[in-house]
């Protein structure tokens, strides 16, 4: 929740309108912040003195892991507020086994072109590596 209470401050402080580029990365399927989006943004709008829309500073600047979270629907959840493109595979290690995290996450129902964006492609374009 701290880390949630942190992203929303963040995007409440205009640092994303002074500093269009910055990118967070937030683990644990975005710490329940996509669960809760259509709320903050229904009840945040177009924050005063911000140029756009709460929803759309989280869409645009986050990315999110699976890092601990290997929950089916929490992952859909994820995957339909943000887009495959803004979804990071990640292990939770020493918390959380890696052979565990990697079979939940190849048994998710999603396209192989999905998975390989999720394994590797949006780190490799986010971290321009």
């Amino acid at each position: 929740m701290e880390t949630a209470t942190a992203a929303m401050r963040l995007i409440l402080s205009g640092i994303f309108d002074a500093y269009p580029r910055l990118r967070i990365i937030m683990g644990h399927l975005g710490e329940t912040v996509p669960a809760n989006l259509w709320r903050a943004d229904s009840v945040l709008g177009v924050p005063k003195g911000m140029k756009k829309r709460y929803r759309e500073y989280f869409c645009e600047h986050f990315h999110i892991t699976t890092s601990g979270n290997y929950s089916w629907p929490a992952f859909q959840c994820c995957m339909l507020e943000m887009g495959v493109d803004r979804i990071l595979f990640a292990v939770d290690y020493p918390y959380a086994s890696n052979v565990d995290a990697r079979r939940c996450f190849d048994a998710f129902p999603i396209s192989a072109e999905d998975k390989e964006k999720i394994l590797r492609r949006n780190a490799q374009v986010l971290l321009k590596l």
